[in-house]
């Protein structure tokens, strides 16, 4: 039971989220030297949010979101979360070029006309992992271009899978079991959750 993929409600969006990652890494300082020794663990990164939704006023309004709780069956089932809050890019259809890859860079194609597609900073998602690009998107006449990006990847994606390029997610489940939302008079409804990359 549990992992199905299950829709987030389109209305209201967010008003809030808080965004972290968690890189995990072993520190040790020399006794003599006071020099500090950092070990990543590179593939053990997670993605957190915080998600807080604006004031929904009326019954009516609340119920999709309340299904939504009672459809996450607690830390069990996954949804998307939206990264961005507009299209990145539009007009491409970005696809992994060749098998077997993996780590920190991607070859891609499928970018359209030469020039530069995305910025440093800006996200996309492959095998529903989200990944944050490390340097800018530079197609070559062909609609090829190579993508430089953090954390590193968990699963090798298939030669031809598509990326999401215009509106990245992260794949999410519940942090806590417990799970609900409050009202005020006047069918007042506030509504915010923790959840956590599931992978």
């Amino acid at each position: 039971m549990g992992l199905m993929l299950i829709p987030f409600p389109d209305a209201p969006i967010p008003a809030k989220i808080d965004w972290s990652i968690d890189q995990p890494g072993q520190s040790n300082r020399g006794e003599f030297t006071g020099r500090r020794r950092v070990t990543l663990l590179t593939a053990a990164p997670r993605i957190y949010a915080k998600v807080t939704l604006p004031e929904i006023r009326g019954e009516r309004q609340i119920e999709a979101w309340r299904a939504f709780v009672f459809d996450c069956d607690g830390i069990a089932n996954r949804f998307r979360v939206v990264a961005v809050e507009r299209d990145q890019i539009t007009g491409v259809d970005v696809r992994v070029a060749g098998g077997g890859q993996g780590g920190h860079t991607l070859m891609t194609t499928g970018w359209g006309a030469a020039g530069q597609k995305l910025r440093r900073g800006q996200f996309f998602t492959v095998g529903e992992q989200l990944v944050c690009l490390q340097a800018p998107v530079v197609a070559d006449g062909d609609g090829r271009a190579l993508l430089t990006f953090k954390p590193y990847l968990r699963l090798i994606p298939a030669d031809g899978a598509q990326l999401e390029v215009r509106r990245p997610y992260a794949i999410m489940s519940m942090s806590d079991p417990k799970n609900g939302w409050a009202v005020d008079i006047g069918q007042k409804y506030d509504v915010a959750f923790d959840c956590e990359e599931a992978f």
